[in-house]
């Protein structure tokens, strides 16, 4: 299910009972894009904004997790994203907005890749590095896991290598 925004915490359960991926634009939770003051929070309603963008509590409840930008309402950079699932805070920091479903480093990086990999039927050949898939993976100028939120952000890919060919390398 593509763009899970605002779930009842009954329908919580029933995507990892039913097989339902959970497919979710993490920098769409971030304040400054749907935040208290913004379109997407003044629509729902704040009684509602509860049941906004439930990361952590689809994750909890064992949902697969599919991360993606949707370009053109977010940034295409996954770092962004990672830091929004992580913090749920504007992007030049601040307070965050509903952090009660925010996830750690790890699951926002498996969303990014083994979830996404999963939800388009590619999991046998992507997402991972594992032997018998593509040599799809980036070298980051950073160890994302151990650096600081805030840090996150400003984190590049320096090598970029595809099918195991190196295609992109910081120069």
């Amino acid at each position: 299910m593509v763009h899970v925004e605002c779930l009842d915490s009954e329908d919580i359960p029933r995507f990892e009972e039913l097989g339902v991926v959970a497919c979710m634009q993490p920098r769409h939770c971030a304040p400054e894009i749907a935040g208290p003051g913004k379109d997407w929070a003044e629509n729902v309603g704040e009684g509602r904004w509860h049941k906004a963008w439930p990361m952590r509590s689809l994750h909890e409840a064992g949902a697969v997790l599919a991360f993606s930008s949707d370009w053109n309402v977010a940034e295409m950079d996954p770092m962004v994203g990672i830091y929004t699932a992580v913090t749920r805070r504007p992007l030049g920091g601040g307070e965050p907005w509903m952090p009660g479903e925010t996830v750690d480093v790890e699951t926002a990086v498996h969303g990014y890749t083994m979830g996404s990999a999963y939800a388009n039927f590619l999991e046998d050949e992507r997402g991972s590095l594992t032997v018998g898939k593509l040599a799809d993976f980036v070298v980051l100028s950073r160890d994302i896991l151990a650096a600081a939120p805030e840090d996150i952000p400003g984190t590049v890919a320096e090598t970029v290598v595809v099918g195991g060919e190196v295609v992109v390398t910081a120069s």
